[in-house]
């Protein structure tokens, strides 16, 4: 579900740093004949575009080689190929002005990008950062800078169509989407990127059109150890085949303020559990895994219904030795909620500390990766 999100905004804010000194000169000319015209958010905005161009994170297109025309699956793959990311600095703040207004006047929220900068594209490093200081301004921000008004973009078409074509998990005959209904423990994970996140509990609900939304429950690990950090979302699950008419269900939702979507394959059922397989795909490109879920948290001890899920993990054509047991202990100390505390959302100016940090989307490189930067410990 939602790290898949994570992948692609913290491949977006991952930096590269050798950057020709001409080019920050070029840079530095254009702030500051801009400085004189705008007012001080538009300046801001302004100054996080001209870092993320520096970061490698993206490339302003007035210093950026043209990306060539092609298909490509995500960008991960457009990076993989060459291509460069482009932004439009107006956009921060012409298309997105109430958006980043709110999120750059907002210390909490700046706080956010500036946590993701710090995690230099280390996907659990994001995680914890959103789990830390997410917010509803940063998510708007994101939701529009990046998605609907796409003010960093890669000037090419995403093709995924293939990816849902070909080796597709055979799905069993006879689901249908009661077969999910009420409250399911997620148990064993395959992809260590997305499904084994602790206290995974599901409840699927009727939507009234023949699908099903369900209610997620996770915990993101505090670094440090001292505990976790809840966090819970709603995806819309519809009783569609998909486009290839391969899949069980359709599966949409919206995280950190970006879009997913998936194709689910239920590739084994039984008494008190089910097996599911799928694909997805975000602006960053596709994914998959699979996972298990049974009533009882502790129901996969039973040799004789792991034997049973197993066998269905294998016709699948994945692995059942890579499925990973999911920690559903779930202790209530330590654990608290997660995204950015009622008091730090209040606070009206920046500290000190806050404007160090920020140091590093005007000038990144400034400050050297901290190899044990904790998100947590962020004041």
């Amino acid at each position: 579900f939602g790290g898949r999100v994570m992948v692609e905004i913290s491949a977006r804010v991952a930096s590269r740093r050798h950057v020709a000194r001409h080019t920050l000169r070029r840079l530095d000319e254009r702030a500051s004949a801009a400085s004189r015209a705008v007012q001080p958010q538009q300046l801001l905005a302004s100054a996080l575009a001209t870092s993320l161009a520096l970061s490698g994170m993206i490339n302003t297109p007035a210093i950026a080689a043209e990306a060539p025309m092609q298909a490509v699956q995500g960008f991960e793959e457009f990076a993989a190929k060459g291509g460069k990311m482009k932004a439009d600095p107006n956009c921060f703040f012409n298309e997105c002005k109430d958006q980043t207004t709110a999120c750059f006047s907002n210390p909490a929220c700046l706080k956010g990008i500036t946590c993701l900068g710090n995690c230099r594209g280390e996907q659990l490093c994001a995680t914890q950062c959103f789990a830390r200081f997410g917010s509803e301004k940063l998510n708007d921000w994101l939701s529009c800078t990046l998605e609907e008004k796409q003010c960093v973009s890669t000037g090419v078409k995403q093709d995924t169509a293939s990816f849902y074509e070909t080796d597709v998990p055979p799905q069993i005959s006879d689901f249908k989407p009661s077969d999910l209904e009420g409250k399911w423990y997620k148990v064993l994970g395959y992809n260590p990127k997305y499904d084994t996140y602790p206290c995974q509990l599901n409840t699927f609900t009727p939507d009234g059109a023949g699908g099903l939304n369900n209610d997620i429950l996770f915990r993101v690990p505090k670094p440090d150890g001292s505990g976790s950090w809840q966090n819970n979302f709603v995806e819309s699950m519809a009783d569609d085949r998909g486009p290839q008419g391969k899949a069980s269900m359709t599966v949409e939702g919206k995280m950190f303020g970006l879009t997913f979507h998936e194709q689910w394959y239920l590739v084994g059922k039984g008494d008190g559990y089910r097996v599911v397989a799928y694909r997805g795909d975000t602006q960053q490109g596709p994914y998959e895994g699979a996972f298990v879920f049974t009533r009882d948290k502790d129901a996969i001890g039973d040799a004789e219904l792991r034997a049973r899920v197993d066998a269905s993990v294998r016709q699948a054509g994945l692995v059942p030795e890579q499925m990973v047991a999911i920690d559903n202990s779930c202790p209530d100390e330590g654990n608290t909620r997660a995204g950015v505390s009622s008091a730090e959302a209040r606070k009206e100016k920046l500290e000190w500390k806050d404007v160090f940090e920020l140091t590093e989307w005007f000038r990144p490189g400034t400050l050297k990766k901290d190899a044990n930067f904790d998100p947590a410990k962020m004041m």
